[in-house]
């Protein structure tokens, strides 16, 4: 299996808590303004809405909602998910405008 694929939702929960301790994600964080408590909420609902191959298709502001948290926070959150290497976003094939997000593995 490729390093980076998803391998589960246990598995990744433990990649981001591993990512967001390490040092490199420190500055990220204060950058825009978040906590690892934060990052980790999200990501916590957002593997649990996943796919069994770790495809999320939920909107900021779905996430938002399942999270109690502003739409504004999640779409930070993302981000940083994002910059860590542990989320990417992806396109259907044919389907333009459906953007869904991969969850990765460091």
């Amino acid at each position: 299996m490729e390093r980076n694929r998803f391998e589960g939702r246990d598995e990744w929960i433990a990649a981001v808590d591993r990512a967001l301790r390490h040092a490199d994600a420190f500055p990220l964080l204060a950058a825009k303004a978040l906590d690892r408590g934060t990052v980790l909420t999200v990501a916590h609902v957002e593997a649990s809405q996943a796919s069994d191959t770790g495809v999320s298709t939920l909107s900021h502001a779905r996430l938002a909602r399942l999270t109690g948290l502003p739409r504004w926070v999640v779409l930070r959150a993302r981000l940083a998910l994002i910059e860590l290497g542990l989320e990417d976003l992806a396109c259907a094939p044919g389907a333009h405008l459906q953007l869904r997000r991969e969850l990765r593995h460091r």
